[in-house]
């Protein structure tokens, strides 16, 4: 790494800034479009049938993963040949320009197909730029921290989701509050949207103070070196996203469709809930970050991951009365216990690979395991419970996404002290 000319505690916590509130962005970006995929699925998808209309507009949230991978490997190779800083401007500025694009869209009533194309299009950008963010994220704060305090700075990556979560939650619960129904669904959803780019603005110039951890030598990594040398952090960065994403992707990308389409419960209120489950579980990411720096990174992952397949029947179970403190409750303890598992991993993912490989290996391995379980948990729990007819169908996924999430803790451990010992 290039050394440095602030002192450790300085670096550190700048990088967590600047790699948090990018994250912030992409989950602020991202949450929006699931709270908003019951309100935007009729102006873009024109169907006589709602439910094809709603699937049409999750599929597009799934579609959206595919190119994150691409992205992964554009950006990822711009980070690790030109600077972390270079990589993570340039992500960060398509994302906001591409949401607040959606924000100006006309609706298939104005233009017909070209409305649909063009939010396919903006959906595409966003999920390139996602597809580096991520990633480079967690390596710029990986190489700013001493070793022993990885968990509690590496878990600003986690927090970032939840805070990003928490803000479109709260700015569309807010925006909702304000209009009738007919104004919300008339352009009240576009104002969530344009709210990014002044918040992009404030994020790039945050990254503008940090310092480039990339130094000239270590500039020479190549995807044959990270397919060569690196494979086996690869996969296992893979696996680990499958899990991650899995788990966290219930609570971030499923639960307020389950609880306004399934549940019928006012989206207001489930807004606000939303809003209060993220918040409790930033807590619970920075609580286990810092427990992991005590205890171990992995085993922290594993507890939490055993916690969260305890619960996920009794929390769905528990939403499906209706009662609202119940699913506040419930929603709460899942993303919590969920958030909690995966802030340990985002720290431990860049240190599987060697240097010159780890932005590129970091943002592709994890696109991968993204694209299995992220992209597509709130299409196939949507489709769960149709088939099933059964509004506890979905924690079969999480059940699922829990024990892998407790079995690849194991590989992990023993290739990062492997790393370490190298």
């Amino acid at each position: 790494m290039r050394p440095s000319s602030l002192p450790s505690g300085t670096r550190a916590r700048r990088a967590a800034w600047a790699g948090g509130v990018g994250t912030v962005i992409e989950y602020y970006d991202y949450s929006l479009y699931g709270f908003l995929a019951v309100t935007i699925a009729p102006l873009f998808f024109p169907a006589a049938d709602p439910t094809a209309a709603l699937m049409s507009a999750l599929l597009l949230f799934a579609t959206g993963f595919l190119l994150r991978p691409f992205g992964g490997l554009i950006f990822g190779r711009i980070g690790d040949r030109f600077g972390r800083k270079q990589a993570l401007l340039a992500t960060l500025l398509a994302m906001g320009l591409a949401s607040t694009g959606i924000g100006l869209l006309p609706t298939y009533e104005s233009i017909g197909v070209w409305a649909t194309l063009l939010l396919v299009a903006l959906r595409a950008v966003q999920g390139l730029s996602a597809g580096g963010e991520l990633g480079g994220s967690m390596t710029f704060i990986a190489e700013s921290t001493d070793a022993g305090k990885r968990g509690k700075y590496g878990a600003a990556s986690a927090l970032g989701i939840t805070v990003g979560f928490a803000a479109a939650g709260a700015v569309v619960g807010l925006v909702s509050l304000g209009l009738t129904s007919d104004q919300f669904a008339s352009w009240g959803w576009r104002v969530p949207f344009l709210l990014t780019l002044p918040l992009c603005l404030f994020c790039l110039w945050l990254r503008t103070r940090s310092e480039e951890t990339l130094s000239e030598k270590d500039a020479k990594g190549s995807l044959k070196s990270l397919l060569v040398d690196d494979s086996r952090g690869l996969v296992l960065t893979t696996v680990a996203s499958i899990a991650v994403n899995g788990t966290s992707y219930i609570g971030l990308g499923y639960l307020s469709v389950h609880l306004i389409r399934v549940l019928e419960l006012p989206k207001t209120s489930v807004y606000w809930i939303a809003v209060a489950a993220m918040l409790s579980a930033g807590g619970a990411a920075l609580f286990a970050g810092r427990l992991a720096d005590r205890v171990g990174l992995m085993r922290v992952t594993r507890g939490f991951m055993i916690v969260f397949a305890i619960i996920a029947v009794p929390a769905f179970a528990a939403m499906s009365t209706g009662n609202l403190w119940l699913v506040l409750i419930a929603y709460v303890a899942l993303m919590s216990a969920a958030i909690a598992a995966g802030a340990p991993v985002l720290a431990s993912v860049p240190m599987l690979f060697k240097t010159e490989n780890r932005y590129t290996g970091s943002a592709l391995g994890w696109n991968l395991g993204a694209i299995t379980a992220g992209a597509t948990t709130p299409l196939i729990a949507f489709w769960l419970v149709e088939q099933l007819s059964s509004s506890i169908a979905p924690a079969g996924m999480c059940l699922l996404a829990a024990v892998i999430g407790v079995v690849v803790t194991f590989p992990i451990g023993r290739h990062l002290e492997r790393r370490k010992n190298a």
